[in-house]
């Protein structure tokens, strides 16, 4: 919602998106129906390579590794802490990392190395609940946009907190909602 209400033209093809799958299906949300609104799920996307849940994979070397063009060695059972927060907003991986753009996971825009997508970890060790998550983020936004509207904000950076493991934006996060009116 935060990153929707700084970029109008995305927050209102996931409106539109939002009307028109509903409207189809009864106003009735469905599982079914939530995996039709294939534009939300590019935000999604996008949203958790921005803000991965949890921005560090924790890992223990397997084996002794030279790091390349030095002479410095990792150690097998060495544990390794990998940010995913930094490889999500690295330009080497993502270009304009910075930028909202959920169209950039579409697979005709795909200019992004997708080795380097893993909001959910990756290997033996993955997020077992990620479908669950994403289907509930979804419904969650979903309930938002029928019940209240987004107001437009300028655009700002989140500043991270630095006391804790998960990603908290310092000082919380603002987003002007109003209660939409009921029509007859």
């Amino acid at each position: 919602i935060f990153e929707l209400a700084q970029y109008p033209e995305v927050l209102k093809k996931v409106i539109e998106e939002v009307n028109t799958v509903l409207a189809e299906n009864d106003g009735k949300i469905t599982y079914d129906n939530l995996k039709k609104m294939e534009y939300l799920e590019l935000c999604m996307n996008e949203t958790l390579r921005k803000y991965p849940g949890l921005p560090l994979l924790n890992r223990i070397c397997t084996q002794d590794y030279q790091i390349p063009g030095t002479d410095k060695v990792i150690e097998k059972g060495t544990p390794i802490v990998i940010s995913l927060y930094g490889i999500h907003r690295d330009p080497e991986h993502f270009p304009d990392p910075e930028t909202f753009d959920p169209e950039r996971f579409l697979p005709e825009n795909r200019n992004y190395n997708p080795n380097a997508y893993m909001p959910f970890g990756e290997g033996p060790r993955h997020c077992i609940a990620q479908r669950m998550g994403k289907i509930n983020s979804k419904l969650s936004v979903v309930k938002i946009l029928q019940n209240f509207n987004v107001e437009i904000m300028p655009r700002q950076d989140i500043e991270i907190d630095n006391h804790s493991i998960a990603i908290i934006p310092k000082g919380g996060i603002n987003v002007r909602l109003s209660k939409k009116q009921k029509t007859n």
